[in-house]
């Protein structure tokens, strides 16, 4: 009192507790005899219950020899209940022992045993949670500062081994409250799951977990993996724990936390669950490893709860359903049904997904439901063209007019025919009188007496190029003739890009009432973009006199040196523009099922089912549909069949398949259809025109490379730098998005 009339501290009297013999201050009690141990703290000692068996009996010596260093004389008293553990000692239990017992409670709960709390040093919790009791000891350099224990409720001892060591963790954090809260802490458990779930985003974690975990943000917690033979105080008064539950009103809330009420179903499809999940083999293992702990290692984890292992954290189990986070686990006899039921609207792949990943949860769903989706008949009629495949551009010849394209079109009514050189890209146009195929070999007769017989003539599957007199005319003036895939017509793509230009400069002529032929002679002498040369140099070695002032030099023969080098120059960047957002498809098989794209005028929209026949070329096959059509078509137009779905109530999902296979690209082009006949298939991609009439040098064409092979492995991929991509092993069952 005198001490604070000397500082001026006034003292409320309705607070105030004056004359006390006695005083609570941070775990001891001081009185006029000195500092004792203040008994709530050391409760979970002097009342732990005599040990009844010879496994208690070690685990109280086991307790009490961690102390040792701070017990005088603790093996003298120590030996009457070291004797009944001497292996086949008969069980006897004495007045001695119970001496023995409470001599060492004393020593335990006196000082210098128990030490004064210093805010300076590192604080360790030890929590440890038993099959019926829970334990707690705060320690400081190894040496304990208070215990505490408990029983657990009828209710919590049905928890879950993860939601029983969380539930330790919350009793010792909150029972310790005056040490704990307002510094770091480390919380030692042997329960090495604890380590993983704190560090996951709380949604991962079962609704009971989260409320644990939202119970103790208000703590600055560590939580370390101890192996529970190495924490003797923890583990011993979880075992010989106070009989008393004293549970709080958070501790009573968790207990009414029911997953199944938060389940977006119905009783009945929950009662299914549950029945089936007592029937699931791997289920009620899975059940019991978690009820009981699951195992260090994978290695020591029973076989059918391995797939689980991973996030054993987040597993949990009520009413019978197992729970991964707020998903329930699904027994493998209602598999297919869950299935059936997520794409009962042909949702696609990617939505079906994200409904499946909001309630349910089995090892490999992701994979089963894309497959099982892409194996629905409905959806595969009414696919997405396939996505285009990389660029494969012709050979560039030796020689001007060594391979030639040719193709048909109409402009106002009357019809042309287009021929084109793949070396200069010179074209000729000429009025066809009728489309029939004298009148289209006639003009080709008359072109290539003009400039020489070509070595390669590459046409559609008109009825003009595809008769037996075209046939005879390729044998008779001894050129080879190749057609392109029917609705493909990008395969012979210098042709079309030759076709665009013709009825573009015929367009702007009528415009503007220009002659046409003059149009036609000045995009012939006009340098092609990217080349310093023009289709006439190319072809002809000269330029060819237009109405623009010209000196006469310039129109003498002169070889173009480097048109080749320009044209593979070309060509790459070509490659390099058409590639970024291509990628070659799995090469088919004689007798394979497929499914072929419909033709672009057919209004339906639909896929139709057929079979590989042959290869006919590169990127181009023979296919015999179900009803008895005999098809051509390039690899884009043909998908693969990935079967039907089979409803079955046993459903085993097929692990040798490689799913990644059957992937369905998207948003490729549609082209034209025409007959079949026989042919090399290439495709030819335009990059972006100049603004001027002059077009830029078209790349041959692409079709399927023969020298790559199908993707096999489909976890990992190579960048264009030859850096390999592998998919996260993480992603494999959906864990995401």
């Amino acid at each position: 009192m005198e001490r604070c009339r000397d500082k001026n501290l006034k003292l409320n009297s309705d607070k105030l507790k004056f004359k006390q013999t006695e005083v609570r201050f941070v775990g001891h009690l001081l009185t006029n005899a000195g500092v004792r141990a203040d008994p709530d703290k050391v409760k979970a000692v002097t009342k732990m219950p005599i040990p009844t068996d010879v496994s208690a009996v070690k685990r109280f010596v086991g307790f009490v020899t961690y102390l040792s260093k701070f017990l005088p004389k603790l093996s003298d008293l120590c030996e009457p209940l070291r004797k009944l553990t001497v292996q086949n000692a008969e069980w006897c239990w004495l007045d001695a022992h119970d001496r023995a017992v409470s001599e060492i409670k004393k020593l335990v709960c006196a000082s210098p045993v128990l030490r004064y709390y210093d805010p300076k040093e590192e604080l360790t919790l030890q929590c440890d949670a038993s099959l019926t009791g829970l334990g707690a000891s705060l320690l400081q350099n190894g040496q304990p500062i208070t215990f505490a224990s408990r029983a657990l409720t009828d209710v919590e001892t049905r928890y879950a081994q993860i939601e029983k060591e969380m539930l330790a963790v919350v009793f010792g954090l909150e029972r310790f409250h005056q040490y704990t809260y307002g510094r770091i802490v480390n919380v030692d458990s042997d329960h090495k799951p604890l380590e993983s779930i704190v560090k996951k985003s709380l949604l991962a974690a079962p609704r009971r977990l989260q409320r644990m975990l939202l119970r103790i943000q208000q703590y600055n917690y560590n939580i370390r993996y101890k192996p529970g033979s190495t924490m003797y105080i923890a583990d011993t008064l979880s075992r010989a724990y106070l009989k008393e539950t004293d549970t709080t009103s958070f501790e009573k809330d968790l207990e009414v936390i029911n997953m199944v009420k938060y389940l977006p179903m119905t009783e009945s499809r929950v009662k299914d669950i549950k029945l089936h999940s007592q029937d699931d083999e791997s289920l009620q293992v899975l059940q019991t490893t978690v009820l009981h702990g699951w195992p260090i290692k994978r290695e020591d984890t029973p076989s059918l709860a391995k797939p689980y292992f991973d996030f054993r954290d987040e597993i949990t189990v009520q009413d019978g359903i197992l729970f991964r986070g707020e998903r329930a686990i699904i027994p493998r006899t209602l598999r297919m049904d869950m299935m059936q039921r997520i794409h009962s609207s042909h949702i696609g792949i990617g939505g079906s997904l994200r409904r499946a990943k909001e309630c349910l949860y089995w090892p490999g769903m992701h994979s089963d439901i894309t497959q099982y989706i892409q194996s629905c008949e409905t959806c595969q009629m009414f696919e997405n063209k396939q996505q285009k495949e990389t660029l494969i551009p012709h050979e560039v010849p030796d020689r001007p007019w060594a391979k030639v394209g040719t193709d048909l079109c109409s402009f106002e009514g009357k019809d042309y025919l287009v021929t084109v050189d793949y070396f200069s890209n010179f074209w000729e146009i000429d009025f066809l009188e009728s489309t029939k195929p004298k009148t289209v070999i006639r003009k080709l007769r008359a072109l290539f007496a003009r400039y020489g017989i070509p070595d390669t003539v590459i046409s559609d599957n008109g009825p003009q190029f595809s008769c037996n007199e075209f046939a005879k005319f390729a044998t008779e003036w001894e050129f080879d003739h190749k057609t392109s895939s029917p609705t493909y017509p990008q395969s012979n793509g210098k042709a079309e890009q030759a076709v665009k230009s013709a009825k573009r400069l015929m367009k702007r002529a009528r415009k503007d009432n220009k002659d046409i032929y003059l149009s036609i002679l000045d995009f012939r002498n006009t340098p092609t973009e990217g080349m310093s040369s023009s289709p006439s140099q190319r072809l002809m070695c000269r330029r060819t006199k237009t109405r623009l002032p010209i000196s006469s030099s310039l129109l003498k023969p002169h070889i173009p040196l480097f048109a080749s080098k320009e044209i593979e120059r070309n060509k790459d960047q070509q490659c390099q523009y058409y590639d970024r957002n291509a990628r070659d498809l799995q090469e088919l098989e004689n007798g394979q099922r497929v499914w072929i794209s419909p033709k672009p005028n057919d209004r339906t929209k639909t896929w139709t089912k057929g079979i590989i026949k042959r290869k006919v070329d590169i990127r181009s096959y023979e296919v015999n549909t179900d009803q008895g059509q005999k098809l051509r078509r390039n690899r884009r137009d043909i998908r693969i069949s990935s079967g039907t779905n089979k409803q079955s109530d046993n459903y085993v999902r097929p692990n040798d398949i490689d799913l990644n296979l059957y992937r369905i690209p998207e948003n490729a082009p549609s082209t034209d259809n025409r007959p079949n006949q026989n042919i090399d298939n290439t495709q030819t991609a335009t990059p972006p025109r100049s603004p001027s009439m002059e077009p830029s040098v078209s790349q041959p064409d692409v079709d399927c490379n023969p020298s790559v092979q199908p993707i096999r492995n489909p976890q990992s991929t190579n960048t264009r730098s030859g850096r390999q991509v592998k998919f996260p092993q993480k992603y494999n069952d959906f864990d995401t998005g």
